[in-house]
């Protein structure tokens, strides 16, 4: 899995002015035609593409309100507008990001911060478009990327104990004095939109449950749940985790999951051989 990938990445908004290689952008096709076929945890697919800035439709600059700076490429996915979906596809295309990230390309997620209609051509029946990456070779941070970082604090990151639970929601995590600290840091270096970092975890007899608690008014504009999307991307690095300390798991949503208002219940991790103490 990618573990020192998760450690390195670092979402990229300068890049060098100048193309992509010829064997860069075969080496990125293959890795968008390679996950047509990853499966997320509810089962779905989605439907990569990749565009090249000098063909993109019309010759036009893609659009992204001025937050990417000479990006030669940018990739996406289309899927369906539901919950299960929209979890899969932040699993599938946050293990794509991690998978150019380990070839040496700057990538970001972009959710809603470019125009939609210039990959109107990638869309059918009912699929839409979640997010898209700039994809190219990262250049040195300019001032502007700097202050975006630091606005969506993405060098500040919640500690493990403001998302993740013993037993009941009000009961502390011990960071220091359990083993599963390590799996739960690959999560704490997940990225999110704006960084809100909207992943819950409950740790109870041996499972790990996951839950979603929305930021209020986040995001209101857009048509489609986007913290649906951090849960998928929770849940790939928490299984990076998960495999890199070789724990026997299994994923399932479970029929009948506590509930704790105003949290929603997203699925969980059942662990086997005795790691959860």
């Amino acid at each position: 899995m990618f573990i020192e990938e998760i450690e390195q990445r670092l979402s990229v908004r300068t890049y060098q002015n100048k193309s992509l290689n010829h064997d860069d952008e075969l080496k990125i096709n293959d890795i968008l035609d390679q996950n047509k076929n990853c499966i997320g945890p509810f089962g779905s697919l989605i439907h990569p593409f990749f565009v090249v800035e000098n063909t993109a439709k019309s010759q036009e600059k893609i659009g992204t309100y001025g937050f990417i700076k000479n990006a030669p490429a940018f990739f996406g996915a289309t899927t369906k507008n539901s919950k299960n979906e929209l979890v899969d596809f932040g699993y599938i295309f946050e293990k794509i990001i991690l998978e150019l990230t380990q070839h040496h390309f700057g990538t970001v997620w972009l959710g809603g911060t470019f125009h939609r209609s210039q990959f109107s051509h990638f869309i059918s029946n009912d699929l839409f478009i979640p997010a898209i990456s700039p994809v190219g070779y990262e250049d040195s941070k300019s001032m502007t990327e700097k202050i975006v970082r630091i606005a969506a604090k993405s060098d500040r990151r919640k500690k493990i104990n403001e998302f993740v639970f013993m037993n009941r929601f009000s009961d502390a995590y011990r960071e220091n004095n359990h083993h599963l600290s390590q799996i739960f840091k690959y999560v704490q270096l997940a990225p999110s939109a704006s960084n809100k970092q909207p992943w819950r975890f409950l740790i109870e007899d041996n499972q790990i449950h996951l839950y979603l608690e929305r930021t209020p008014k986040y995001a209101e504009k857009l048509s489609f749940d986007i913290q649906y999307l951090d849960m998928g991307i929770a849940i790939y690095h928490l299984e990076c985790g998960m495999i890199d300390l070789k724990i026997d798991y299994e994923i399932k949503v479970l029929n009948n999951p506590y509930i704790y208002h105003p949290l929603e219940y997203i699925i969980s991790f059942t662990l086997h051989e005795g790691f959860i103490s």
